[in-house]
């Protein structure tokens, strides 16, 4: 009986140590002037094994309510269009989950891009990724 105890033990333990359930993801933060108007923001993107994306949410803080509101109701146009596109809003804050399948220029979503390919299109945005 100790010894399956032993052996239990030390399972939990490896298992501790290695992270079994570590996410490959990333964060990114910056700060955007948009028209005269201070966006902060923060990216949360998931890769999987290959390091290529599978999802993102992103966060942003406008600093007042009335700002956050014209934004909000502008982007929710947007979660209309883009499959997957979940917007929330509240006070200043904004909320978008499925960032990753909004189309880009070129009517690609960045499902799929390498780590470095999306923090590429973060850096045009002005944010920068650790």
């Amino acid at each position: 009986m100790k010894k399956y105890l032993l052996v239990l033990v030390c399972a939990v333990l490896v298992l501790a140590v290695a992270g079994c359930s570590k996410k490959n993801q990333l964060k990114c933060t910056g700060e955007m002037d948009e028209s005269g108007v201070k966006i902060k923001a923060e990216v949360v993107a998931d890769f999987d094994k290959d390091d290529k994306l599978t999802d993102a949410v992103v966060y942003y803080d406008l600093g007042s309510k009335e700002t956050a509101d014209q934004y909000c109701s502008f982007m929710k146009m947007m979660e209309d269009s883009a499959k997957g596109v979940s917007i929330s809003c509240s006070g200043s804050k904004i909320t978008i989950k499925g960032y990753a399948n909004i189309a880009d220029d070129n009517d690609e979503s960045a499902i799929g891009k390498t780590k470095e390919e999306f923090k590429k299109l973060l850096a045009d945005e002005q944010i920068t990724c650790k």
